[in-house]
């Protein structure tokens, strides 16, 4: 099963590359949810992970909240796609809902084509687009190359377990190509019964390894 640890400071890059993560998301206010990294440890983390292989999808979301931005946020959005292709970051990860729950293809569609040739990845913003819209924004995310979206598979104050179905429903209905990671309330402690459940392979949390016990040298 492929590990991906969300994380948000220099302690815990180190920590998960010891414990041999299989990925790295990198933020900083992992308590909102996560938010675009400073450049020092954006910087870090690519270093210390370079030398192991493993990959680092930065978070560009300038603020915490909503997912509905405003002209100024989505410029500030492009800028910042600018500078983390200029430091080597090959995997972004961002996302943007309209006010009515829907996927904002307009937006997307600027960050997407700003991102390039770096990989995009949808993040939990996907759970605020309304149900009965999620597998047509599933197909356009798709079509526009977006490898895989991040999602609770419900409000991320709902425990897990209680959204499995519905992420079940989603990784059934997603298009060929697109993977469909669950995160939010996975841990180590759950996340093999998840992915049987599931028949997933890839799972994604900021608890994903134990790291309680660990000393580094």
């Amino acid at each position: 099963m492929l590990r991906e640890i969300a994380l948000g400071d220099e302690k815990t890059v180190d920590l998960a590359l010891a414990h041999d993560v299989d990925r790295i998301e990198l933020n900083t206010n992992l308590s909102v949810g996560g938010l675009t990294p400073p450049e020092q440890l954006i910087t870090y983390a690519l270093d210390a992970a370079r030398d192991r292989g493993i990959p680092v999808v930065v978070m560009v979301r300038p603020r915490a909240g909503d997912f509905v931005y405003s002209y100024a946020e989505v410029e500030e959005m492009l800028q910042t796609l600018k500078k983390l292709r200029g430091l080597g970051v090959k995997y972004v990860t961002f996302g943007a809902v309209t006010a009515e729950g829907r996927l904002d293809r307009e937006t997307m569609l600027k960050l997407i084509e700003a991102a390039q040739p770096m990989q995009v990845i949808f993040h939990m913003a996907f759970d605020d687009i309304i149900t009965e819209c999620q597998e047509q924004a599933m197909q356009w995310l798709s079509n526009y190359h977006v490898m895989r979206i991040l999602t609770h598979g419900g409000p991320i104050t709902a425990d897990i377990e209680d959204t499995l179905p519905h992420l079940k429903w989603l990784c059934e209905m997603a298009p060929d190509g697109l993977t469909i990671l669950p995160g939010g309330g996975v841990n180590y402690q759950n996340a093999e019964a998840i992915s049987q459940v599931l028949a997933v392979d890839e799972l994604h949390g900021s608890k994903i390894i134990d790291t309680t016990n660990t000393i580094l040298a």
